[in-house]
């Protein structure tokens, strides 16, 4: 008997030591997972923060079951307020997600389909909400081929006349804007093309899918909210309207001159489909989870693809879909005038990535972005790596190094870096011309065309360096050739008339 117990007390050391030795390496795994996140995360920030049009970015990724958030810089440029997980953002855009997570719910309730005239929800007849026949469907809303307006009455032409003022008169507009005006103008809208052909944003469509919500479920759009999307996730701090101690904490938003932009007015007047959501970094997550649970039929149902805009790219239930030989990914970008959002959702990696920060405009969105691919870059668990980030440093201190650099891996590691991506060379582009390096952005956009020849996105950037350059011939061969590749390419039949106009100017 005592052999007998010695025995077992051994195999019971024996096996207490693998436990504890099965602890600490599970444990080690864990803190390089959460070594190697903080690290990615504080190596992207840092660039982000020393652009001049920036003050704060709040990161949040969630990777294999774990939660990480930091948060950089100051809400308050010279007051050294640093943003916590109590910090409301204006998540704008983000918003028209979670409006086409509730229509999932909807559909798979029976309470609407996606091939139903928009007409049958609405009061009156609005023989306008067609073209030649062909009805809006709400699958038509969701996917943004309805061909409805891009925002409300009024809001285009203030944008069309790019005053330092716009952002207030475009809070001023949605201030007063009721949904008697929101009805009226649907009353006006006449289409000038059959609905689910052509991709046309529109915040005009994602609110009309709140005002059907509300229609089928005889609820409010808020109450919806919380009830099919925010209570099944633990959301309990994204919300709408924010009560006055709550407000205390919503990060004031600026424009890349460091200038105040005014909120979201707040009550807001129509639904907030469109944009008006605010949220906190934890709360992201916690949504971010949500749309990773595979198990979630509601989830599955939004992320459908709904309508192809490319090779690699869909629509799904407002969510921007992309998929390459590594999986399919969901997103959406949000942007308001004191504020950008990057949302993603990777399944096959087991991982979301979102980044905001409170600053507004298409410099900040550009440099928030390149964080987001930075972050994704470092923590994916397989796939080919960004060619962008492989070569930027070495382009930037001398140009035809990198572009030779850039030859040699594409010969030497083909499989390693991701050659078959546009978007990548435009990228690096992009950051030379923000800099005014005008030269070296003409020599990559150059390097592009040579490598995609077929794509027309291409040449429209190529004809913006060289039209930076002042090379105004290029520029309008370039812009040519990208609208002979591509037809819609309104931004090339704009820069095309610009040119003519200048050309004519410039002999009289």
């Amino acid at each position: 008997m005592k052999i007998k117990s010695f025995y077992l007390l051994v195999i019971i050391i024996i096996a207490s030591c693998k436990n504890t030795n099965t602890e600490i390496q599970t444990e080690t795994i864990q803190k390089k997972e959460i070594d190697s996140v903080q690290l990615s995360m504080d190596a992207n920030a840092a660039p982000f923060l020393k652009d001049p049009s920036v003050t704060s970015v709040s990161i949040g990724v969630y990777k294999n079951g774990e939660a990480h958030i930091t948060h950089y810089g100051e809400i308050d440029p010279g007051k050294g307020n640093l943003p916590t997980d109590s910090t409301f953002y204006e998540i704008a855009s983000i918003t028209k997600t979670v409006t086409g997570t509730v229509t999932a719910q909807a559909v798979l309730d029976g309470k609407l389909s996606l091939d139903d005239d928009i007409r049958k929800y609405l009061k009156g007849e609005y023989k306008n909400l067609e073209y030649d026949g062909h009805p809006i469907l709400i699958k038509h809303v969701l996917t943004h081929t309805s061909r409805l307006p891009s925002n409300n009455k009024g809001i285009d032409e203030v944008f069309k006349k790019r005053e330092d003022s716009l952002s207030f008169k475009f809070a001023e507009i949605e201030e007063n804007y009721t949904k008697e005006n929101y009805f009226n103008y649907l009353q006006e809208i006449s289409l000038d093309t059959i609905p689910g052909t052509k991709y046309q944003y529109s915040n005009v469509g994602a609110n009309l899918m709140a005002h059907i919500l509300e229609t089928v479920y005889e609820k409010p759009f808020t109450s919806l909210l919380n009830k099919h999307v925010f209570d099944k996730a633990g959301m309990t701090n994204t919300k709408m309207n924010l009560t006055k101690e709550e407000s205390k904490h919503l990060a004031n938003g600026y424009n890349s001159d460091g200038n105040l932009m005014p909120h979201f007015p707040m009550p807001i007047k129509l639904w907030g489909a469109a944009g008006a959501l605010k949220s906190t970094m934890p709360d992201l997550i916690k949504y971010m989870q949500y749309q990773l649970d595979s198990t979630n039929v509601v989830v599955q149902e939004s992320h459908k693809k709904l309508y192809k805009e490319d090779a690699t790219e869909w629509v799904g239930y407002f969510w921007r879909v992309e998929e390459n030989d590594e999986g399919r990914y969901y997103h959406h970008h949000g942007g308001m005038f004191g504020a950008n959002t990057y949302f993603n959702v990777f399944p096959e990696y087991k991982m979301g990535i979102v980044v905001t920060t409170n600053v507004g405009g298409g410099m900040a969105s550009s440099v928030l972005k390149e964080v987001a691919d930075g972050l994704l870059d470092d923590l994916k668990p397989f796939g080919k790596k960004s060619i962008m980030r492989a070569i930027a440093a070495t382009c930037f201190e001398d140009i035809d190094s990198g572009i030779e650099y850039y030859h040699q891996l594409k010969k030497d590691k083909n499989t390693t870096y991701n050659f078959s991506d546009e978007n990548e060379l435009n990228k690096l582009g992009y950051k030379f011309l923000r800099k005014d390096k005008i030269k070296q952005a003409i020599k990559i956009f150059t390097l592009l065309v040579s490598e995609f020849p077929e794509a027309w996105n291409p040449y429209d950037s190529l004809g913006e360096a060289y039209f930076e350059d002042k090379s105004y011939e290029m520029s309008l061969l370039n812009y040519k050739k990208s609208l002979e590749l591509n037809p819609e390419n309104q931004n090339a039949l704009m820069m095309i008339d610009k040119i003519k106009n200048l050309q004519d100017t410039s002999k009289s």
